[in-house]
């Protein structure tokens, strides 16, 4: 197996936050003019937790733009998932990973369940398309058994 790179591209996920850190601006914003007019701590209060989340939302954009090898690479060694919120990727060999399966209501969720530590659950929203989710599933299926669980 040659080694395949499915990029992490999450627009819908990054507008989304974008926006919400633009509706959290607004009511920093509003909350302030509360203040100055006489709204007393509960107002500042107010401004003070929207603008920390407001804050907390930019940084999380900022964190899941796309970038260099950032997703998820497949090689004849095993599986690198880079994570959304660490620097360092999760190095998997192909005799650590136990089944592939979706979960979820949706089937929106690729767990990697391994053998002995548990499971790596990677979500359909931080691709750009649902086709190269698939594609993932399709390859990561081509190159391990199916489950024992599956009927």
């Amino acid at each position: 197996m040659s080694q395949r790179f499915f990029p992490f591209d999450p627009r819908p996920t990054r507008i989304a936050l974008f926006l919400g850190a633009c509706l959290l601006a607004v009511l920093t914003a509003w909350a302030l003019a509360d203040y100055r007019g006489g709204g007393g701590l509960l107002a500042m209060a107010r401004a003070g937790i929207s603008a920390g989340l407001m804050l907390t939302f930019l940084v999380s954009v900022h964190r899941l733009r796309p970038r260099e090898g950032w997703g998820i690479t497949l090689d004849n060694a095993g599986v690198r998932v880079a994570r959304p919120f660490s620097g360092k990727p999760l190095e998997l060999h192909w005799g650590q990973v136990d089944s592939v399966r979706r979960v979820g209501r949706k089937g929106s969720v690729l767990g990697l369940f391994l053998k002995e530590e548990g499971r790596v659950l990677v979500t359909r929203h931080l691709f750009a398309r649902k086709a190269v989710y698939e594609e993932l599933l399709a390859a990561l299926e081509d190159r391990l058994p199916p489950s024992r669980f599956d009927a």
